[in-house]
């Protein structure tokens, strides 16, 4: 871990040295710059959505945050080598536990792409990450799912997710379409749900930031 981390590191100040001089380096196939170029600028210009949680982190998406300017970012990845590609507001934890770290009613969405099918794969974990995924979503709030629909990344295919039976299929934003297949090579799709404006919520916190707080190690 730690020789990786360290690798992580690097690679993340030489990246974001490149980033400062206007040149990105961006994953070069099509169903990311869909995500990058179209789905984050259209949800970043909805004015019902201020606040959205990221989850995956990799080099390539170390600047999705600021695709999303407007909006309060936070970035979530359960590999803490991973940390030096997630936002200023990054929390290092499974998906299973987002309700440990989030609170519950205060997201306007969740974005979870080349998460399902590649780390987040028993049917038990699925079910947990994605109902928690909701729980926190406030009424109105967006769930948007990347997936690929192969063998072996689609044994937990969205259809058969029991957390997203109660929320109404949507088009994906800046798409036109709830379901779209954006690289034929991999099967990659793109899908979006809405919460119930009607479902019942836990109070949602007043705060300026979704991330629960937490007592320091001293009791404080």
């Amino acid at each position: 871990m730690p020789a990786k981390a360290e690798l992580y590191r690097t690679a993340a100040r030489v990246l974001n040295t490149l980033d400062r001089t206007g040149w990105i380096l961006r994953y070069r196939y099509g169903d990311r710059r869909l995500l990058e170029d179209v789905i984050l600028p259209s949800l970043d210009r909805d004015p019902a959505v201020t606040s959205v949680l990221l989850v995956g982190c990799a080099w390539y998406t170390r600047h999705y945050p600021r695709l999303l300017p407007r909006t309060h970012v936070v970035t979530m990845e359960i590999d803490p080598a991973k940390a030096p590609f997630g936002g200023e507001r990054h929390l290092v934890a499974n998906m299973v536990d987002i309700e440990d770290h989030v609170a519950p009613g205060s997201l306007d969405a969740v974005v979870c792409n080349g998460v399902l099918g590649w780390g987040l794969d028993d049917a038990d974990a699925v079910e947990a990450a994605f109902a928690g995924a909701v729980t926190c979503l406030k009424p109105q709030g967006l769930f948007l799912l990347g997936w690929n629909d192969v063998v072996p990344r689609n044994g937990c295919a969205p259809h058969s997710i029991a957390a997203l039976d109660g929320l109404e299929a949507v088009p994906v934003p800046g798409l036109g379409a709830h379901s779209l297949v954006a690289l034929e090579r991999n099967q990659h799709c793109y899908q979006a749900w809405r919460k119930p404006a009607d479902e019942a919520t836990p109070a949602q916190n007043t705060d300026q930031t979704p991330l629960k707080r937490r007592a320091s190690s001293d009791g404080e």
